[in-house]
């Protein structure tokens, strides 16, 4: 068997931080001219994405339910000659514990989230660490995105020696379209709008309730502030009532899921992320990539890479009095919030290389497969 031929597993339905540092992950290993595939669900974002910038998707054609998957998966591994299983959100680690003990190949857990935290300690969070329980019973290595994840892998019980810490990396801005989307004019926002973007998924982890109450809190004083929501997800609904039940319709966008956030950011102010619990987002850096100023929870990742009105203006968490005295801050303080967003963005191009990232996994890849 051929060594470091990964099979990375990411079963998700949507689109998120995990899913970008996995198609980054087969882009950087296609670049080499590695072999790869990537499982995916079938006809996912992610398989779509992959698909269309020709690198290698493996369908699975089961639900993330079915315990056909780990069958299915195994498989694979063994016709396809994969070395190492690199597994990305808990139900492609479930899955992938499983198919890689059947087809006799060591397991990595890429863990991008402190899990029962993100979950607020409910007892879907306590399940998911579970598995991380579970994988740890085996001889599964563990990547951690930030020094957050890597702090809570530990008090999850697992042992320091069995955890890598890998950054996510900053991918370089896309070259901006000769003529780019004027998504202000579409949305009826002219240049005096002062608008803060917010890409992530509508999960209730995210805060972005207690965005839009200090969005109210500051709309008298601050009238050209916009607030531009860009991701999908479960709380949709909740939040667009919510946004109607505070006034906010006319100055509150929900642009759903978008493939071109790298071509709208520019158009926008700053960026916010009032996460109740993150690793290291993607989100982030992205935002950093344009220079702009950040107002996150001081919260995981965020809090252990940025610092407070250097690199960011931090909110502690849930707290919308805090937001909405951040808003003020960044809008009535230009010169000092551009600043921020510079900072930020040389602190995140020092720090977080593609390179590095990708030499990193393939040394951990090797170190699995070479104990076996």
């Amino acid at each position: 068997m051929t060594n470091n031929k990964p099979l990375i597993i990411d079963l998700a339905k949507r689109f998120g931080g995990a899913e970008v540092r996995v198609q980054d992950t087969a882009a950087l290993l296609a670049k080499r001219g590695m072999p790869y595939a990537v499982a995916v669900l079938n006809g996912s974002p992610l398989h779509r994405r992959l698909t269309a910038a020709n690198l290698a998707a493996l369908p699975v054609p089961y639900p993330r339910s079915d315990p056909r998957t780990a069958i299915f998966l195994a498989r694979a591994i063994r016709r396809g000659g994969f070395s190492v299983v690199d597994a990305h959100n808990v139900q492609s680690q479930f899955w992938g514990f499983l198919a890689a003990k059947f087809a006799r190949v060591p397991l990595v857990a890429t863990v991008h989230s402190a899990y029962r935290l993100e979950h607020g300690g409910s007892r879907k969070g306590m399940a998911y660490e579970a598995v991380l329980k579970l994988l740890n019973t085996a001889d599964t290595r563990f990547i951690a995105v930030s020094e957050a994840v890597e702090t809570y892998l530990r008090g999850a019980g697992i042992p320091a020696e069995k955890i890598a810490l890998i950054h996510n990396s900053l991918r370089p801005p896309a070259e901006s379209p000769a003529t780019p989307p004027d998504f202000r004019r579409e949305l009826g926002w002219g240049d005096d709008a002062w608008i803060v973007a917010v890409v992530a998924r509508l999960e209730p982890v995210k805060g972005i309730s207690h965005l839009l109450d200090a969005l109210a809190a500051v709309h008298d004083t601050h009238p050209r502030l916009r607030l531009l929501i860009i991701g999908d997800g479960r709380e949709r609904a909740a939040l667009e009532a919510r946004t109607q039940s505070l006034g906010l319709a006319e100055i509150v966008h929900f642009a759903g899921f978008r493939n071109d956030v790298s071509e709208i950011l520019p158009q926008c102010n700053a960026f916010c992320l009032p996460s109740l619990s993150e690793g290291l987002p993607y989100a982030l850096l992205e935002a950093a990539a344009q220079k702009l100023p950040l107002l996150v929870s001081e919260v995981g990742g965020m809090a252990t890479l940025l610092e407070h009105r250097r690199t960011a203006y931090f909110a502690p968490l849930a707290d919308s009095t805090a937001l909405a005295e951040g808003l003020r801050w960044l809008a009535d303080n230009p010169a000092p919030a551009a600043e921020i967003g510079a900072a930020a963005f040389r602190l995140v191009n020092e720090k977080f290389n593609p390179d590095e990232m990708i030499r990193r996994v393939l040394a951990v890849y090797r170190g699995v497969t070479n104990s076996k």
